[in-house]
């Protein structure tokens, strides 16, 4: 069973906290972990997994308490609750926060200013992805030839030896790539040229994909709306946190077959005022 520090769902812990007890403890039950927690319905720990109850705050202490979690991962555990049951965005970004600096599941290689050749061209990330799934037998053309659109092969060859030289992938015993980390950041201290091509080109992309791609395999859609500079605000940070879920999901995918982009953008069509110079 995961660790409690890669769930982003506690009905989900639950289950397969359960689910393991089950195999492992010939006395476990419902019955039993109600007994755990003082209460007399011997269904209240499916009712709460099936999404049919949730749990105060009280009764995440006493749960914390019976799934033998340390100090650390009761915090983790009442914090998921709440953002888990959260009613309002702050709520849930408050929560979401204290969660994300206490995970240990996410690794990832943070880019310096010397690395930020790894975003000169769009495609070298994706071949990143790419090589760690797909076995090329080091045929550069066939490599080249099956990304969307299409590089030359000698751009293939190039990307990969980048990004060993860069140890953001490396060459394992059976002939095989395989990842250093599981995500890569760009450092924010850092304002790169590079980084802004590489996602003006990503957009570029998302737009040919409306006449290229077919509806089956694309989901572009958007929202426009007003906003005060307040919920902008809690709209950035909830963006952080969908693409922390998305990175948390992703990590564990084990049957990856194709490479994606997801582009997120937020951004004014609007001035403050009708002065405002363009």
């Amino acid at each position: 069973m995961k660790t409690i520090f890669e769930y982003i769902d506690y009905r989900q812990y639950l289950a397969d906290f359960y689910q393991q007890k089950k195999e492992t403890t010939q006395y476990f039950s419902y019955r039993y972990f109600a007994q755990k927690i003082g209460i007399n319905s011997p269904s209240f720990l499916k009712s709460v997994i099936d999404g049919k109850r949730n749990l105060t705050p009280s009764m995440a202490e006493r749960f914390s308490k019976a799934l033998e979690l340390n100090a650390k991962e009761r915090t983790y555990f009442t914090n998921l609750v709440s953002f888990n049951q959260a009613k309002t965005l702050t709520e849930k970004q408050r929560c979401y926060e204290i969660m994300r600096s206490m995970s240990e599941q996410l690794k990832e290689s943070v880019l310096e200013e010397d690395q930020f050749n790894f975003f000169s061209n769009w495609y070298i990330p994706v071949i990143r992805e790419l090589v760690c799934f797909r076995n090329f037998n080091e045929d550069y053309d066939a490599l080249g030839a099956s990304l969307e659109p299409p590089i030359a092969a000698s751009r293939a060859k190039a990307s990969v030896e980048l990004l060993l030289r860069l140890q953001l992938i490396e060459k394992t015993s059976t002939g095989a790539y395989k990842q250093t980390s599981t995500a890569v950041t760009a450092n924010e201290s850092v304002t790169s040229a590079a980084v802004r091509t590489f996602t003006r080109t990503m957009l570029d992309h998302s737009k040919n994909c409306l006449d290229t791609v077919g509806k089956e395999n694309r989901h572009i859609s958007g929202i426009t709306m007003g906003l005060s500079r307040q919920t902008y605000e809690i709209i950035t940070k909830e963006i952080e946190a969908f693409k922390d879920r998305l990175k948390i999901i992703v990590n564990h995918d084990a049957n990856v077959d194709r490479v994606y982009q997801i582009n997120v953008s937020l951004f004014p069509l609007s001035k403050l005022d009708m002065s405002e110079p363009s």
